[in-house]
């Protein structure tokens, strides 16, 4: 019975571990009729006539969110191949590409197949422009951002992946709140060094990320998402309020950086009850939070538009609230404890996709840890508990992530990654010297094998499983330079490993315990050149439009060329002016207006289009060529052609200019044809066209 139930069990992990995150599923689709059009893509190839090596063209179909194409050689032998939205799940950054598809292939290992593959991938990146995916009509959003508006009632925000009604700054402040109460109730009667030491420990977190983690876009799409926790804050009353005895809005991209360094400043007192409750030792809950606060992983990422660093803060609140559940003496702080644990729980599945994982890793806790003071009543209404909110929220994660379930089912050759994502050092972040401090390293696997042979096998087992779940789910995205931001999943299990070990050292070795502190307490500063790193040309781009905001007067209008981007989410402009709170929190800084590449049909509309601003331009107007004017342009061309047009039309004068290295931080911006390499140039200008017409547009 117990082999069935972990076999069970065992299916079941290995079932959700299969759905990875990367973003949320794309609302296009194919429409009927286009199959002249899709044809067309493949030109010079037709139907029946051959590709390359012996392959041709045998099958083309349409569906409504992807085309599967089949390659057919005389011996019968066949290779096939999907294209899909650019925004679907299942698009690989390094993936062949057009305007409008990437291109999704299992890898044969046949050379003359990857040729023939190759070939029409370069034919679809010539004759695709543009036009073929639409959207769904959808009513205009009253809210600051495309997505769920503030007024948009609770059944229908839930559904979408919000948080509903919930104001984003009470949600933060109650998660405090709840976190210093746990703390408080842990240190009652301990020693008075263990609370001041813990409240250095928060502010010394506090001082390290104002002074070094880096105020820029480090996750991916940053110019188009935006998570539930910040635009539960950005849509909320208590920010309105805010904002008027402020004297008027606030610009978003600050909204967002403030809201998750508040999440950041947390995390320490939060992983103190976390760590405390699990490993019922209030020294080893103190060095989690003192590894938390000064790591350089965590330090990097806490003042950026990413949703990580808030999910660390959730999901570790729940847990702590699930230990005190099952382990906290008292009758009615477990009640309060189970209470509070479904609203952490929605939050915290509800954050990022990735994130119903956890019920995996919150029911495995339920189920096996602290069989000392746990009876089964006790671990039944936990598990009650933490599936049945479960439940509630899996129908919107299958709903909202279709294609990632599909491809992770049906095609998971990135399960093949997982090897090199616990082996190649930069890949696995934890055991990369640059970004992870060793001492840390040392202690973990010390803390394993100390804590497997003084009989915790449960408790090194449940850490050592959540880490390979969440390194299995990343393999999903291999690229160097997002691990650190993906692996900020395993820090907390990582910690927990290493903090079993310092009650036994504060014991028998505590001059082990004052090294591993010191070490850590030079590790931002052993790691800053790391940890302040905003080299990359994405990142130079967010500082050069975060410094021309200032240089555009109010009400001016912005062109922005977007390149194939036919929904224009991409418009670094718009996120940029747009504002949060307060009764003009829709009114953004300036008018931006999309420029599409040549031949493409837009799938949003322009209330003016570029050749209604020739004619009638407005008295103040500008014109920002950015990274889509690189990464956007056609394979044989040095630069967009748009770009330059648009600027001699309008004869535009320069008004701001950046030259920077073509260093790409997510692989989906790289230019067609074009590795790291030459520089690339931001430019911002005035046009000429209608001076003298007034002060705004």
């Amino acid at each position: 019975m117990k082999l069935r139930r972990a076999l069970s069990f065992l299916l079941f992990v290995l079932a959700l571990v299969l759905w990875p995150e990367r973003a949320s599923a794309h609302p296009y689709k194919l429409p009927g009729g286009r199959e002249k059009d899709v044809l067309a893509l493949f030109a010079p190839f037709t139907l029946g006539k051959e590709v390359a090596a012996g392959f041709s063209l045998w099958n083309v179909s349409i569906e409504p969110q992807r085309i599967l194409v089949g390659l057919r050689e005389p011996k019968g032998r066949e290779v096939k191949f999907s294209l899909v939205h650019p925004e679907d799940d299942a698009a690989r950054p390094d993936a062949p590409r057009s305007s409008s598809f990437v291109v999704l292939q299992e890898r044969s290992g046949d050379p003359a197949a990857e040729k023939a593959i190759t070939t029409l991938a370069e034919a679809l990146a010539r004759n695709d422009h543009g036009g073929l995916w639409i959207e769904p009509p959808r009513p205009k959003p009253p809210s600051i951002v495309p997505g769920v508006p503030a007024s948009t009632p609770r059944a229908a925000a839930f559904a979408s992946g919000q948080w509903g009604d919930l104001d984003g700054i009470v949600t933060l402040l109650a998660f405090v709140v709840l976190a210093t109460v746990l703390a408080a109730r842990l240190t009652r009667g301990e020693p008075a060094w263990i609370r001041g030491a813990l409240a250095a420990i928060v502010l010394a977190g506090v001082a390290s990320r104002l002074l070094l983690s880096p105020v820029s876009f480090l996750g991916a799409w940053p110019w188009t998402r935006l998570w539930p926790n910040v635009r539960a804050v950005a849509d909320g009353p208590v920010l309105e309020v805010i904002a008027a005895r402020a004297g008027g809005p606030f610009y978003l991209t600050d909204v967002i950086t403030w809201t998750n360094f508040g999440y950041a400043a947390a995390m320490p007192l939060v992983l103190f009850g976390h760590a405390t409750y699990l490993l019922r030792d209030p020294r080893a809950g103190l060095f989690a939070a003192f590894a938390v606060a000064l790591l350089p992983q965590h330090i990097r990422f806490s003042r950026c538009e990413d949703a990580f660093i808030p999910s660390l803060v959730i999901t570790s609140l729940s847990f702590a609230l699930i230990h005190a559940w099952l382990r906290d003496p008292s009758r009615v702080f477990r009640l309060v404890a189970i209470a509070c644990l479904p609203a952490a729980l929605y939050t915290g599945y509800l954050l990022r996709p990735l994130n119903i994982l956890f019920i995996v890793v919150y029911m495995a806790a339920v189920a096996s840890l602290h069989p000392e003071t746990a009876p089964r009543v006790r671990r039944v209404v936990g598990l009650v508990v933490v599936g049945g909110m479960g439940l509630l929220v899996f129908p919107v994660f299958v709903s909202t992530n279709e294609a990632a379930v599909q491809t992770a089912l049906f095609s998971p050759r990135w399960l093949f990654d997982t090897g090199r994502a616990f082996l190649v050092p930069n890949l696995f972040v934890l055991t990369d010297p640059s970004i992870t401090p060793p001492v840390l390293v040392v202690l973990a696997v010390a803390g394993a094998i100390l804590g497997y042979r003084a009989g915790e096998r449960r408790l090194v087992s449940f850490l050592v499983g959540w880490i390979v779940i969440f390194t299995v789910a990343h393999a999903f995205v291999m690229e160097e330079t997002m691990r650190p931001r993906y692996h900020l999943h395993l820090v907390v299990p990582f910690l927990l490993l290493g903090a079993i070990v310092v009650p036994w050292l504060w014991e028998r070795r505590r001059a082990g315990v004052f090294v591993a502190c010191g070490a850590l307490l030079v590790a931002p500063w052993m790691h800053r050149g790391w940890i302040e790193d905003v080299g990359y040309t994405e990142m130079r781009e967010h500082a050069f439009v975060q410094k021309a905001r200032e240089i555009v007067p109010e009400g001016c209008t912005v062109v922005e060329y977007v390149g194939a981007d036919a929904q224009a989410k991409e418009l670094r402009f718009a996120r940029m002016g747009a504002r949060a709170g307060g009764r003009d929190h829709e009114k953004d800084r300036y008018r931006v207006v999309p420029a599409f590449a040549p031949g493409l049909s837009p799938e949003v509309k322009v209330e003016r289009s570029i050749d209604d601003l020739l004619r009638d331009p407005p008295a103040c107007l500008y014109l920002y060529e950015g990274l889509p004017c690189w990464s956007g342009k056609a394979p044989d061309e040095a630069y967009a052609g748009t770009c330059s047009e648009l600027r001699r039309s309008f004869g535009a004068d320069v008004v701001m200019e950046m030259e920077v290295p073509l260093v790409i931080y997510d692989r989906q911006n790289l230019p067609p044809g074009r590795t790291d390499g030459p520089n690339v140039r931001f430019l911002l200008s005035r046009a000429r066209l209608g001076q003298g017409r007034g002060s705004g547009d």
